[in-house]
């Protein structure tokens, strides 16, 4: 078994990884591309009982490549906040995918990770230009308007 993350190469796509490899550290093989180059999961050989994580990346753009790790018996967590299309029904599939314009994959992480690294979700949030979000939960924090 290999895990394998594959993630958008900007701010929200990055913290959103580094989020969970706060949670869960682990040796995994990293594959983004640059700045809108989100056509990734299909450039992966994936095989049976793979762990692969998605974050930030359309699946309506990845669905042939999520299809065919599906089709391995690979696992797959998607997470992710652009439109995704039609998303299958699978035994392997687990997504967290919330279009809603007010919310990155950054902030979906951080509210699967209950808040546990919530300074990445604000760089992330900011990242997509979240600017209200982001400030709002530095507040939270207890952080100043000018440490936002």
């Amino acid at each position: 078994m290999n895990y394998i993350d594959i993630f958008n190469g900007d701010a929200d796509g990055i913290c959103a990884l580094t989020q969970l490899h706060n949670a869960h550290p682990r040796e995994a093989k990293l594959v983004t591309g640059v700045k809108r180059n989100i056509q990734l999961v299909d450039t992966v050989n994936v095989k049976a009982h793979d762990q692969i994580t998605i974050l930030d990346i359309s699946l309506d753009k990845n669905i042939k490549g999520v299809r065919n790790a599906l089709a391995a018996e690979a696992q797959v967590f998607y997470v992710d906040h652009h439109y995704a299309g039609t998303i299958p029904k699978h035994k392997n599939l687990k997504t967290l995918i919330d279009t809603s314009s007010n919310t990155c994959t950054s902030l979906l992480i951080n509210q699967h990770l209950k808040g546990q690294f919530l300074e990445w979700a604000i760089v992330g949030a900011f990242g997509d230009n979240l600017i209200t979000t982001a400030n709002d939960l530095g507040m939270q924090l207890g952080l100043s308007e000018h440490q936002n």
